[in-house]
């Protein structure tokens, strides 16, 4: 005859571990959940005004002060700040839509210098008169858009405003 001896608790060791398992889970996933929702939601960051000179021989540089001259109406890249506190920063260009007209803000484009297909950055070819990616070799016309892939977007333009003898970008469109 067998004798039951009392137990001092009622959850057996199969039910601790299920309880365990379940509940590391549990914070596994509501770990993931809240990395997916940060990624699909970022903090929207007000991207900081960059005033910079602008005549018509070019643009002036604001971080090494160098005149950056047009050729054949688009200036070398320079960067352009995107959060307040100056960690991330993209390159941009200032291009005359009409390379012999005046800068009005009807003649001027800001284009940003990351290609559309995997983010290197492009260089403006004035010989070509593109932007050309030296990584997968996406071309771009002079307006942005895309002259051969394998990037299917155009590049990105960044708003801004012009007042006498000065460009102010505002920021992606």
């Amino acid at each position: 005859m067998a004798v039951e001896v009392g137990r001092t608790s009622s959850m057996s060791r199969n039910r601790f571990m299920v309880a365990v398992f379940g509940g590391v889970s549990t914070v596994i996933g509501i770990f993931y959940v809240g990395v997916l929702v940060r990624y699909l939601y970022p903090k929207s960051s007000s991207t900081p005004p960059l005033k910079v000179p602008l005549s018509e021989q070019g643009v002036t540089d604001p971080s090494t002060l160098a005149t950056l001259p047009f050729k054949n109406g688009v200036t070398a890249a320079f960067n352009y700040p995107t959060v307040p506190d100056k960690s991330v920063v993209v390159g941009v260009f200032v291009e005359k839509k009409d390379a012999a007209g005046t800068l009005t803000e009807d003649n001027v484009r800001v284009v940003e210098q990351t290609c559309t297909h995997l983010g290197c950055p492009v260089a403006w070819v004035d010989t070509d008169n593109r932007f050309e990616c030296p990584c997968h070799g996406s071309q771009f016309n002079r307006d942005g858009s895309v002259y051969r892939g394998p990037a299917a977007d155009p590049l990105y333009e960044h708003d801004f405003e012009l007042k006498s003898g000065s460009i102010t970008i505002l920021g992606r469109k």
